[in-house]
């Protein structure tokens, strides 16, 4: 049986201004933070320094390249991993990370759409 790591650190990074624009609330999960894109800073990693980093592949006002070119500036240590939905070709866009960023650990999550994450 696997063990359970209590002490890894998710840090997801989105459109979090959009989603409680949305009337949606963050969900509280264990060892789980959130933070906007633009609040992607060195200072927030070196105070959470998280072990993965989860953000969309695509949003309104950035893309995963704009976050891993922030974490490669950063230096950021530990594990990216994108979440989209299914689609055609996914290895195109992780070689294309790993030739451009080839310390970063990246990959892609695809997520199937399913019911909403509830809140409460």
């Amino acid at each position: 049986m696997t063990k359970i790591n209590n002490k890894l650190l998710i840090l997801v990074v989105g459109d979090i201004d959009q989603w409680i624009a949305s009337g949606r609330d963050l969900p509280r999960i264990a060892q789980t933070r959130f933070c906007a894109f633009s609040e992607l800073t060195a200072v927030l990693l070196a105070e959470l320094q998280p072990d993965i980093i989860l953000c969309p592949l695509l949003a309104e006002n950035f893309d995963v390249l704009d976050i891993v070119a922030v974490l490669d500036f950063f230096e950021f240590p530990g594990r990216i991993r994108a979440l989209a939905p299914p689609f055609p070709n996914p290895e195109i866009i992780t070689r294309e990370v790993k030739v451009e960023f080839p310390s970063l650990d990246f990959d892609i999550i695809e997520v199937r759409p399913g019911p909403k994450l509830r809140t409460h």
